[in-house]
């Protein structure tokens, strides 16, 4: 829902979805390299390489997750941008 749109209105879309899901709609939605603020909004992720699940789960645990698989989030390097940079 935010491809060719700026930062600010994505992050005003996917703002406006989080307030769909918090009155109970089920949103679901493909986002391709969010940035960092975009990400922490997300409550549940299904991340996805080459048509093969790498992870699915509570987003708050995606680098816990990685962590453990030994790809812990170096220090200065956002969520988002480590958890792509590991799918890709």
């Amino acid at each position: 829902p935010t491809s060719g749109l700026d930062s600010f209105q994505a992050q005003k879309v996917v703002e406006t979805l989080q307030s769909l899901a918090a009155e109970g709609c089920t949103v679901i939605m493909a986002i391709h390299q969010p940035r960092s603020s975009i990400f922490r909004m997300f409550d549940d992720l299904l991340l996805l390489s080459e048509g093969r699940k790498i992870y699915q789960g509570p987003a708050r645990h995606a680098t816990k997750h990685f962590a453990r698989l030994g790809y812990p989030l170096p220090s200065g390097v956002s969520a988002a941008e480590h958890v792509v940079d590991l799918v890709s």
